[in-house]
């Protein structure tokens, strides 16, 4: 009877026409006399029940334009959309909210999808159902089983009435790694390993935010370890579930899901994080977020105590430090450094005078482990003569600036100081110099002119008596 509605529905099992017809949502297929052949990046068809077909690529089959109401349970009939697949696979995802199914018809054998998701493959003379997440009966011989969860039915040579038979297991989540840090801002989860499964062709392995249930990644391998990180995902809350994948690509049930945490960074101005490390200025202190209910631990502290949401450097040198789920082994890693970058302050000449010499700064900024200078760390200095502040013009090129400060015209000695700090006012570094005052020109000796020699007294005449009172008076200069 259902094959009789599937080739050739009559007037009372066939709907009334709807002004909703399947559609292409992705991919794309050829249409030869109404035989869709899809491309190497196959199709997603939504039908107007919501119901959407995932054809695989280079798959071929029919869909039927119009549903048909089929007596599948007791009481009214229920609306069904119908397909009929010659090569290739469909996966059908059925929401089970409302009266709707699909049917699958693939020669002698055919299903039925009720609710949730189901695939079908045709490879050569065997065709396959197999019940992934939902509720799948199958017809063969006139004669209906239904397919519990995770089973598979083929129809065969070897197993002409397409008995259904358990799949895959799913393997077993082995790895102990169920934490990361999300240093910026997200992060790529990866180390996942599991167990061999006997029979398995391959594995899949699903992430899903917890929050609201979104699938954010989905991954296939032959391996049984996944180690290239997955998605980048911000701090949260993530589910990891596994299953198996068997020679004919039908998968197994999904395993049960573990719980994954992605803890977060919040850094004060200034601070900068890299994979390796979070590295912190003098006093100051890195939040984390998504840290509810963990314990962490400082190297060396020997036992676990009540997260805190921040800490900074521990006596301002490297602090490691570790978040665990209470009882688990498996711990997330932080390690703080000092930012361990500075000015490099040079001004000269160092015997400069006033108001002889102009005064020349250089300042160099470097990272104490050699490293590159982050490129947001900008040098912001200021100079001052005595107390009062001087307007100085900086000439910059990459992380060096160079400036000249001309002499002053206040009385000196002068002692010139540089400060420098990054834009967040963080010290950086600083110098002086003290400046001396040039020396004034003194002025010309005294000359002391002595007179003229007198002449020789002559003899027999007495010499005159010196009185100095009567002499005039002598002219200086000085």
């Amino acid at each position: 009877m259902l094959g009789a509605l599937v080739c050739a529905a009559g007037p009372n099992a066939r709907a009334e026409s709807s002004p909703r017809k399947p559609v292409v949502l992705s991919g794309s297929a050829m249409n030869v006399g109404g035989l869709l052949t899809t491309s190497a990046e196959g199709a997603l068809i939504e039908l107007p029940s919501r119901a959407r077909l995932r054809v695989a690529p280079n798959s071929s089959l029919r869909v039927f334009p119009v549903p048909q109401l089929l007596p599948l349970a007791p009481g009214a009939r229920t609306w069904t959309w119908s397909f009929a697949l010659q090569s290739g696979r469909v996966d059908v995802e059925l929401p089970k909210a409302g009266r709707n199914a699909v049917l699958a018809n693939m020669g002698k054998l055919s299903a039925i999808v009720t609710g949730g998701r189901a695939a079908f493959r045709v490879d050569g003379s065997e065709a396959t159902t197999a019940n992934i997440e939902g509720a799948v009966r199958s017809l063969v011989n006139e004669h209906w089983q239904t397919i519990p969860l995770g089973w598979t039915a083929t129809l065969s040579k070897d197993d002409p009435n397409a008995l259904a038979k358990p799949g895959l297991p799913a393997p077993i989540l082995s790895s102990a790694q169920r934490m990361w840090l999300a240093a910026n801002d997200t992060v790529g989860m990866h180390g996942f390993r599991w167990t061999r499964v006997p029979g398995a062709h391959g594995y899949e392995l699903r992430v899903r935010r917890l929050a609201d249930g979104k699938v954010l990644d989905q991954r296939r391998t032959e391996n049984l370890e996944w180690n290239t990180p997955l998605t980048p995902v911000e701090p949260g809350k993530y589910a990891v579930a596994l299953r198996s994948i068997d020679a004919r690509g039908m998968e197994s049930g999904w395993s049960s899901e573990s719980e994954l945490r992605v803890i977060g960074v919040l850094l004060p101005p200034g601070a900068y994080s890299t994979e390796q490390a979070i590295y912190l200025g003098v006093g100051q202190q890195v939040q984390f977020t998504n840290t509810a209910g963990l314990e962490m631990t400082y190297l060396g502290a020997g036992r676990y105590f009540p997260a805190a949401q921040s800490t900074g450097l521990y006596r301002g040198q490297k602090t490691v430090i570790g978040f665990r789920l209470p009882g688990t082994l498996d711990t997330a890693i932080a390690r703080l450094e000092p930012r361990g970058i500075y000015a490099d302050v040079q001004i000269g000449p160092q015997s400069a005078v006033w108001p002889r010499d102009p005064i020349s700064i250089d300042i160099q900024l470097k990272s104490e482990s050699g490293g590159e200078v982050p490129a947001f760390v900008q040098a912001v200095p200021t100079v001052t003569v005595g107390v009062e502040p001087v307007d100085v013009n900086f000439e910059q090129e990459g992380n060096t600036l160079h400036a000249l400060v001309q002499p002053s015209t206040k009385p000196g000695p002068w002692i010139l100081r540089v400060d420098v700090a990054d834009q967040y006012g963080g010290p950086l570094g600083h110098d002086f110099l003290e400046i001396a005052a040039q020396p004034r020109k003194l002025a010309p000796p005294v000359q002391i002119i002595k007179p003229e020699s007198a002449p020789a007294t002559p003899p027999g005449r007495a010499v005159p008596v010196r009185d100095p009172a009567r002499e005039p008076p002598v002219a200086s200069r000085n």
